[in-house]
């Protein structure tokens, strides 16, 4: 789903920010050893782009959903 953003963000930068965002968190997933921490950041950077201005379209939501479930895989939960 990176490589869909990063195709997009070189001809529209608009979707700069997915690409930005979505980098960093695919690489918190691959390599944090420590997953609360990785959680935590992941969460942070789920909030950040939430303050900025990008497309937000059924691409989005679906990379959302795929890594709310790696976090629910891993210890996280809405609820707590």
């Amino acid at each position: 789903m990176c490589r869909y953003f990063e195709s997009n963000s070189k001809l529209n930068k608009f979707y700069l920010p997915e690409f930005t965002i979505s980098k960093k968190i695919n690489d918190i997933i691959e390599n944090e050893e420590n997953s609360f921490n990785g959680i935590m950041k992941i969460l942070e950077l789920l909030a950040e782009i939430d303050n900025l201005e990008h497309p937000n379209d059924v691409h989005w939501f679906d990379y959302k959903l795929h890594v709310l479930s790696v976090l629910r895989q891993n210890g996280f939960s809405e609820n707590e």
